[in-house]
C-alpha cells in the first residue's frame, strides 16, 4: 500500500475557499479504483493548517488518480491559496 501525506499552510482569511476548492479534489479521489482512503483533516489549534492522508492500493493507483482532472486541477490551483509550498510525505505499508 502506498501512504501520502500532504500538510497545506493555507493564507489567512482564505480557509472557507480553499475548502470548497479541496472538496473536489476529496470527493473525486475518493471515488478512483485503487483508493483505499482519502481524507482531508484541518490540524487541531490551527486555522489555517491542513492536512491530506491518502491511501493507495499500489504504485498504480497513485500514478492513475496524479492524471485525474481533479487532480490537474488542483496542482494548477492551489498554490492561489497557500503560504509556502506543501510537505509531502510518502511511505509504502507492507501488511504482515
Amino acid at each position: 500500500m502506498k501512504i501520502i501525506n500532504v500538510e497545506l499552510t493555507v493564507k489567512p482569511g482564505m480557509q472557507k475557499d480553499y475548502e470548497a476548492f479541496i472538496d473536489k479534489l476529496v470527493q473525486g479521489s475518493r471515488g478512483e479504483a485503487g483508493n483505499v482512503s482519502y481524507d482531508h483533516f484541518k490540524k487541531i489549534g490551527s486555522d489555517n493548517e491542513y492536512e491530506i492522508i491518502e491511501h493507495w492500493k499500489d504504485a498504480d493507483a497513485v500514478e492513475f488518480h496524479n492524471n485525474t482532472p481533479h487532480f490537474q486541477a488542483f496542482l494548477s490551483g492551489v498554490g492561489d491559496f497557500l503560504t509556502k509550498d506543501p510537505v509531502i510525505i510518502r511511505m509504502d505499508y507492507q501488511p504482515e
